[in-house]
């Protein structure tokens, strides 16, 4: 069991939670978009329910939450360097090799902490 700084062995379902918030990362992003093209409410100025401000308030706490997913994904990938985030990516949302510009085991050492900061910035851990 690896005990360095950046480990979830401790956390296994932390290290799960971040990696599937990273892969789900472009169908929020596409969530987020369809929410901020449509509109909420009644377009007439009559309410259409017992509280007029659900469909709205709704909405809006839902692109919150949408964002601050999406932050929480970006922020982490900021601590990686420029070098290896797009072999990362690939990796993690695409399913595919890493590239053969480094070692297997500076690879998987990114990704450790990629998923270490994510879990954390998520409050996963």
């Amino acid at each position: 069991m690896a005990t360095g700084k950046y480990s979830l062995a401790a956390h296994p379902e932390a290290r799960q939670r971040a990696l599937w918030l990273i892969r789900d990362y472009p169908r929020i992003r596409e969530r987020l978009n369809a929410l901020d093209g449509t509109s909420s409410g009644a377009q007439d100025g009559q309410p259409h329910s017992h509280d007029p401000h659900s469909a709205v308030e709704a909405d809006a706490i839902r692109r919150a939450e949408l964002s601050a997913q999406l932050g929480y994904v970006d922020k982490g990938f900021q601590h990686i360097p420029a070098e290896y985030r797009r072999g990362l990516w690939d990796n993690i949302v695409n399913r595919r090799y890493y590239p053969d510009t480094a070692g297997i085991k500076t690879w998987k050492r990114w990704r450790q902490r990629l998923l270490w900061y994510v879990a954390k910035y998520a409050g996963f851990i």
